[in-house]
């Protein structure tokens, strides 16, 4: 894979509302992510963890869906007290996670703050005048005079 469509995927461009959406996804594929990563925790040893999941993976539903600015930060803030734990826990595989986990949401509210700034504003109309074609000039041929 090239650099560059690593660092798009990991910090998009953004550019109109388009992007921004795509962007927006990313919280929703973070939500899935830790939700997937989490299924073990909870079945196994903590099921009180089941509501930190089933909220995370809310606001990343509603990221995606509805472009909701508070769901998006919501999920960032539920993922930042994940990614401090890791640091402590010290498993390199876990602080790996969390920091993907994190930049996703990080992505998602950079792409639905961005989304309702550009749909507010006004698309610029261009105005495009169609003019028919100039007609030929018309010569008039005199009558030649009959002899």
């Amino acid at each position: 894979m090239d650099f560059k469509n690593m660092q798009e995927f990991f910090w998009p461009t953004i550019h109109d509302a388009e992007s921004a959406k795509k962007a927006a996804d990313q919280g929703f594929m973070a939500a899935i992510l830790y939700l997937i990563l989490s299924l073990g925790v909870i079945l196994s040893a903590q099921p009180e963890k089941l509501l930190d999941v089933l909220v995370v993976a809310l606001c990343g539903f509603f990221a995606k869906k509805k472009q909701s600015r508070i769901a998006a930060v919501l999920g960032t803030a539920m993922i930042a007290p994940e990614f401090v734990f890791s640091l402590g826990g010290g498993d390199l595989l876990r602080v790996l996670t969390t920091v993907i986990l994190l930049l996703l949401f990080i992505n998602a509210v950079r792409g639905t703050f961005l989304y309702h700034r550009y749909a507010k504003a006004k698309p610029l109309e261009t105005a495009v005048e169609v003019i028919p074609p100039a007609s030929p000039p018309t010569q008039e041929k005199e009558n030649p005079p009959q002899a």
